[in-house]
């Protein structure tokens, strides 16, 4: 029977090495990649990718500061949301700032199938080397998933779900012809585990995941890759519900502002296929996967439980 024993232990630093390498190489890359962006000369995504960057939800957060991030590294932004005004704003500040060409699209997601000929017409003719699925709709507060309005599930759905897929089938062909490109999905820690009262945003955000993570591996032999982000929570107009519920306390001092949270994210931008873009929330997903799935539901139940109250969901673009 004492065979027994180094298999176990064999066993065991086996599923620990598996558990390290697939939870704590976020928050090492991040470190790792930090100090290589302050010795190493910008890289030229340009010259690897393509000339531009379209960015979905781009008139602010994340999505804004995911075209800063590339513009600054000589990309030319394509910017789509539903905020023309916000837009224009955004794209006559990029471009007098990084002296690079801005290109602004106005479209709601929320309109589903209406809006993709036209992104199509505007789009196609462009060299487009990156694509930045930002565009999202959460709940305006935490609530079960029957006090939702049928709009808002459609909302839900139609623009974090149908807006990654449908915009990876409309401009990867032509990537997969230049035999270069990088797609960057913007998914959600939330889809560490089922996140009750945050139901269908969570569940969306997996699609995410999975939809990347499986792309990817489509897209290889061609020299494309697919990254998958998994922003925690971030100070966006996204997570103001979370700010002003908790106004003073620890978790709203805990929100990352958007500028740091793209400028680790940035470092990780053709350099690693999952990243949760900010090492404290590399952490925290380590740290949820270090657990059974019952405890992190309950962690995420208590949660998002303790920010319910009333009404429909809150768009992002």
């Amino acid at each position: 029977m004492l065979f027994i024993y180094p298999i176990l232990a064999l066993i065991g630093a086996y599923c620990s090495i598996c558990w390290l390498y697939d939870n704590l190489r976020t928050p090492i890359s991040l470190v790792v990649y930090g100090l290589l962006e302050t010795l190493l000369p910008k890289r030229k995504f340009r010259a690897k990718y393509g000339e531009w960057a379209v960015i979905t939800g781009a008139s602010d957060g994340i999505g804004k500061g995911y075209a800063e991030y590339l513009a600054q590294n000589h990309m030319d932004i394509v910017l789509i949301a539903r905020n023309e005004e916000k837009l224009t704003r955004v794209a006559n500040e990029i471009s007098k700032k990084y002296s690079v060409r801005t290109k602004v699209l106005v479209a709601d997601f929320s309109e589903g199938p209406t809006i993709y000929d036209h992104l199509a017409k505007e789009l196609l003719p462009l060299d487009v080397g990156i694509l930045v699925n930002n565009v999202g709709v959460s709940y305006e507060r935490a609530m079960c998933m029957d006090e939702l309005s049928k709009k808002s599930v459609w909302d839900l759905l139609t623009v974090n779900v149908a807006s990654v897929t449908m915009l990876c089938h409309m401009l990867v062909p032509s990537m997969k012809q230049r035999r270069r490109g990088l797609i960057v999905n913007i998914s959600s820690l939330s889809a560490a585990a089922p996140a009750p009262y945050l139901t269908v945003y969570s569940a969306a955000k997996v699609y995410v995941r999975n939809f990347s993570m499986a792309l990817r591996e489509e897209l290889r032999p061609h020299h494309v890759q697919v990254q998958t982000v998994l922003p925690g929570f971030v100070e966006t107009n996204m997570t103001a519900f979370v700010a002003n519920e908790y106004k003073g306390q620890q978790v709203a001092k805990h929100l990352v502002q958007v500028e740091h949270y793209v400028r680790y994210a940035g470092f990780t931008i053709g350099k690693t296929d999952r990243t949760c873009g900010y090492w404290t929330h590399g952490l925290q997903y380590a740290g949820l996967k270090l657990v059974p799935e019952c405890i992190r539901i309950f962690v995420l139940k208590t949660i998002y439980n303790n920010l319910r109250k009333p009404h429909g969901v809150h768009k992002v673009d």
